[in-house]
């Protein structure tokens, strides 16, 4: 066993733990936000809405709320943990592994991943206890969530090396995930907008995301899958690109 995989394997270790050990602050939460979506969407004001896209309206609803929990799960797992490396200089330690800079940058990855997909595949769990739903292309979900976790992980290692304090990592997650997040489908189908509004939907990145992940779960979107998951499998895969060029280069990273 070489050096470079033990390194490797130590590294991907860290990430899940630092997730795993603190599964009350980072499990926990989306798993009950689902189930307080679920009561009051379901069973309370969903009842006032009768169907959206031929589905009741929590049923629309889920697949939605599981890919808000990957994009935030994922982006916070990797975007707090190599900032915080930032800040008290561990990460000159990581550096100075025998490991290269591809191999850094996707075991931070694979920890995002893995927070990200738990979250979602918890999500549709817990929630078909109480609604039925079908899961129509089961394979092509866990694609989407696979995806899904890498892009927003890359996202949140692209923003803790961009970022000077923990108020601009909050910057990036409240001014742009958020908006986009709410504006991307969760809640209703963009077939019920404007024309107008329609076409800007399509320019937020997250509606693909969303309608890809719904597609996979109830067999219906909004645009053809072959186009939402082409769309995230390149972003993810520019974005993963990117973070080793940037690692590469010792961006932020080399004082």
């Amino acid at each position: 066993m070489t050096q470079n995989f033990i390194g490797f394997r130590t590294l991907i270790e860290r990430e899940y733990y630092r997730f795993a050990r603190l599964s009350k602050q980072t499990i926990a939460p989306p798993i009950i936000t689902t189930a307080l979506y679920i009561f009051i969407f379901g069973f309370s004001l969903g009842s006032r809405i009768k169907e959206v896209g031929g589905f009741p309206y929590i049923v629309f609803m889920l697949p939605g709320l599981a890919a808000m929990g990957v994009i935030n799960n994922a982006y916070a797992n990797t975007s707090t943990s190599l900032f915080m490396a930032r800040m008290d200089r561990s990460i000159e330690n990581i550096l100075a592994a025998p490991l290269s800079p591809f191999q850094v940058v996707f075991a931070f990855v694979l920890g995002g991943i893995l927070r990200g997909a738990l979250i979602g595949i918890l999500t549709l769990a817990v929630s078909k206890i109480f609604i039925p739903l079908p899961f129509y292309h089961f394979g092509y979900l866990l694609l989407v969530l696979l995806m899904s976790s890498l892009l927003f992980s890359c996202l949140g290692i692209i923003s803790a090396l961009w970022s000077e304090s923990w108020d601009q990592i909050a910057t990036f997650t409240n001014f742009v995930i958020s908006p986009f997040i709410y504006l991307g489908g969760v809640f209703y189908s963009i077939h019920m907008l404007p024309p107008l509004w329609q076409k800007v939907s399509l320019l937020n990145p997250i509606f693909y995301l969303v309608d890809a992940l719904r597609w996979a779960t109830l067999g219906k979107g909004d645009v053809p899958f072959a186009i939402s998951i082409s769309f995230i499998s390149t972003l993810a895969l520019l974005s993963l690109a990117l973070c080793a060029y940037l690692f590469r280069r010792g961006y932020k990273l080399l004082s």
